[in-house]
């Protein structure tokens, strides 16, 4: 309970204390720790900070001025001053000090023992503790299953950004934002147990390290010591999320490397049919046999994802991301830069076929008419309102993607349809741009095919 605080003002509310504000209402948000009791004339000696002091002047003092001003520099919180048997009312002296000084003065009535205030204060605290712990449970269950979803780290982010009422994004150091950047090196380059936090600009933000990347958590108020347990949760998760997903990465580019990119056009042909081929991209929790079945013998699955080398000519459904046809060279190879050029082209498809639950194939858009840098700008000038919002971006990926369904929307996200109702209002507000408009809906779907 010790690392528990209430604001002042919880305190105040208390109808069954009457308490009375007499000075200091500006620094009724002040965290308050516990209430004391001392009639010393000076008891900073025992005092450590963040402290309901109460007394009834007992030994009232002669410098008025300096007892306060010890009190401040104590960091105590607020002053109670229970009136009667010693004093009918708070002394002007110490009414004026108060106010001159900033410290809260609350009248505490005859009727009301000192005790009943320690024990309210330690119900406020309890009720905090109990809802906290209720808090970090709930919190560990929704960021658990988020980790079982078919885009973990993607869902993980956005529970986390949802339960904390934050923007939660995994930053690499090369990438990092320009307000963070420098914090971004620090804790990306240090070794051992290491996270930072600061105030940037209006916002409390908090870094820890995961893997080679960085989770940077934004918001208005700092974390609460309940709250800095929830990103511990999940740091834990992306943790163990990124490894499994770089080391599935090295297997996909070991296999893409010792099956395609040694396969002779004979032998594909023999197997898949005639060339060119394309490289298909999905997710899929289904085995490894049905995917087989599905697209031919060279498929690679690998945790839910599979990557698979088709014939051009073969017909693809569902959300998959299908690269452009790829050619053998004189010497009867798939060349190894077109391979790995077709992988990496279909796996950033991708995102789009999972929002549209279409195949999303290479140059079927304007994509091929414009110059990728004009495509860039264009995309990052469109969403700029959306910067650091991964959650707001897929959200609107999805949305747009369902022709602004929220229901099919949140089945594609695996959320309640009130949350994207929730995020798109966001989204809105953010971009400055009304969805209800097909232009402005045509112009992010765009910018979101050429998001970089």
């Amino acid at each position: 309970m010790a690392e528990q605080t209430v604001p002042l003002r919880a305190l105040v509310a208390r109808a069954d204390l009457g308490l009375t504000v007499l000075s200091g209402a500006s620094g009724l948000d002040r965290p308050v720790r516990w209430a004391h009791v001392s009639e010393l004339a000076d008891p900073t000696p025992y005092l450590v900070g963040e402290e309901l002091l109460l007394t009834a002047g007992v030994r009232f003092p002669d410098d008025v001025p300096g007892y306060v001003a010890g009190l401040v520099s104590s960091g105590v919180s607020a002053i109670g001053f229970g009136v009667e048997p010693e004093f009918p009312a708070v002394p002007p002296s110490l009414v004026r000090a108060c106010a001159e000084q900033g410290m809260p003065l609350l009248v505490v009535p005859p009727s009301t023992p000192f005790l009943a205030v320690s024990q309210a204060l330690g119900a406020l605290l309890a009720e905090i503790a109990v809802r906290e712990q209720r808090m970090l449970a709930d919190s560990q269950r929704a960021l658990t299953r988020a980790a079982t979803r078919v885009r973990p780290v993607e869902s993980v982010l956005t529970t986390l950004a949802v339960v904390l009422d934050c923007r939660a994004e995994l930053v690499e150091p090369a990438s990092a934002p320009a307000d963070v950047a420098s914090l971004v090196d620090r804790v990306a380059s240090g070794t051992g147990p290491r996270s930072a936090s600061a105030r940037v600009g209006d916002e409390h933000v908090t870094l820890d390290p995961v893997e080679s990347s960085v989770l940077v958590v934004r918001r208005a108020a700092a974390l609460s010591p309940a709250e800095r347990a929830v990103v511990a949760v999940a740091l834990a998760l992306l943790g163990l999320l990124r490894r499994d997903v770089e080391s599935e990465r090295g297997r996909l580019a070991r296999l893409a490397a010792s099956v395609l990119l040694r396969s002779r056009v004979p032998d594909l042909a023999a197997v898949l049919g005639p060339g060119p081929y394309r490289v298909v991209a999905g997710e899929s929790r289904v085995e490894y046999d049905v995917l087989a079945r599905r697209y031919g013998p060279l498929v690679s699955k690998a945790a839910d994802g599979f990557l698979a080398l088709v014939s051009a000519g073969v017909a693809v459904t569902g959300p998959v991301g299908v690269s452009a046809p790829v050619a053998a060279d004189e010497s009867g190879t798939l060349p190894a830069p077109e391979i790995g050029a077709a992988v990496a082209e279909a796996a950033a498809l991708l995102p789009r076929a999972l929002a549209t639950g279409a195949p999303a194939f290479a140059s079927s858009d304007l994509t091929s008419l414009l110059d990728p840098a004009v495509a860039s700008a264009f995309a990052r000038r469109e969403l700029a309102g959306l910067v650091g919002r991964p959650e707001l971006v897929e959200t609107l990926r999805a949305w747009l993607g369902q022709h602004g369904s929220w229901d099919r929307a949140a089945a594609v996200l695996g959320v309640h349809r009130n949350s994207v109702r929730h995020r798109i209002a966001h989204a809105e507000r953010l971009l400055g741009r009304d969805l209800g408009s097909a232009d402005a809906r045509a112009a992010l779907w765009l910018a979101l095919m050429w998001l970089d």
